[in-house]
């Protein structure tokens, strides 16, 4: 008897030392694994790839909520990312996944347009687990304005990042690959009466989201105008420059009434989508990124202002998913995440 209870025993005890190892095992190769992958991200590494065919143009407008996030490919190969969502663990998962399905291992240009969570919430977790070559980000000493743009940049000091402001002038221009970028909006961190400077007299929603960058991009022969978040303010601030002395930049002259593509401002808000300035740029398409949690986004103004404009061509995030700008021989093809 005592004999066959020491054998039950020991067969508890081998069974508990098996069980110990499986579970060390599997810790150790989570650690390994981590070492490369962020376990939190690893699905989106479990993805079949999309790689883009050499020479080819696309401009992704993520499906990120009510956030932001525009993935562009560019003809060279190389890669701007403008924004990373609100930082919520889904839009990450849904940033990082689509990153890596294009085999995107480095960003050349990364843009922060604006120092609001739906813009900048997430960069800090993309700059943790992507190579990120030249950052461009708004000029705003208060740091801790939101929580967003807090991590944004306590990322940016430990990887002690370089960045240059995102201001009116500042682009890239590589006219030998066929594509350029360059900001519109705001005016020079020092220019005192520029939007830069009111949100440090009064960092209120409005002067914050005036300060967003307006970005002209050119590439695969097309043109597209991202707005940001900014009101008309901005956007009949812009309407005088077109007028008054044209807008130059880096030596050329940017004509925004030549605009293919617009992203609507501030997920479609009234404020947003001024109608003067909708009428001068005249797109052939909008993009209105938002997500059901929209707080009344997009009004039933933004829509009827753009589709004034562009008449169906306006696609919607919330109802289409990720929608995506795919260029080729000069011709741009829309294709949609959901039908």
């Amino acid at each position: 008897m005592p004999q066959k209870k020491k054998r039950k025993l020991s067969r508890r005890f081998l069974s508990v030392i098996i069980t110990a190892g499986i579970a060390l095992l599997i810790a150790v190769a989570l650690i390994i694994v981590n070492v490369f992958i962020p376990v939190k991200y690893l699905s989106s590494y479990c993805v079949s790839k999309n790689v883009n065919a050499a020479g080819q143009v696309r401009v992704n407008f993520l499906d990120v909520g009510n956030s932001d996030c525009t993935l562009v490919e560019l003809p060279d190969g190389k890669v701007l990312l403008i924004d990373g969502g609100d930082g919520t663990y889904s839009h990450n998962l849904k940033i990082l996944k689509e990153i890596n399905r294009r085999g995107i291992d480095k960003i050349d240009y990364l843009v922060c347009s604006s120092v609001q969570n739906d813009a900048c919430g997430g960069i800090s977790e993309i700059l943790k687990y992507k190579t990120v070559d030249k950052i461009f980000a708004p000029y705003c000493p208060l740091t801790s304005i939101t929580d967003g743009y807090k991590s944004f940049c306590e990322e940016l000091k430990k990887q002690n990042a370089e960045v240059t402001y995102s201001e009116y002038g500042v682009g890239v221009f590589n006219d030998e690959a066929g594509y350029s970028f360059c900001f519109l909006s705001p005016d020079a961190h020092l220019f005192d009466g520029g939007e830069y400077q009111a949100v440090l007299n009064d960092p209120n929603s409005q002067n914050i989201k005036n300060a967003s960058a307006v970005i002209w991009l050119e590439c695969g022969g097309m043109k597209f105008l991202f707005l940001g978040s900014s009101g008309q303010t901005v956007q009949q601030k812009l309407i005088d420059y077109y007028f008054m002395t044209g807008l130059d930049i880096g030596g050329r002259t940017i004509d925004i009434t030549e605009c293919n593509v617009v992203k609507m401002s501030d997920h479609g808000s009234t404020e947003g989508a001024f109608a003067p300035f909708l009428d001068l740029i005249k797109p052939n398409t909008a993009i209105i990124s938002v997500g059901e949690n929209g707080k009344g986004c997009p009004t039933l103004a933004a829509l009827a202002n753009a589709q004034n404009c562009v008449g169906s061509s306006l696609y919607r995030t919330d109802e289409l998913g990720t929608v995506t700008v795919e260029i080729k021989d000069g011709i741009y093809s829309i294709y949609k995440e959901k039908e």
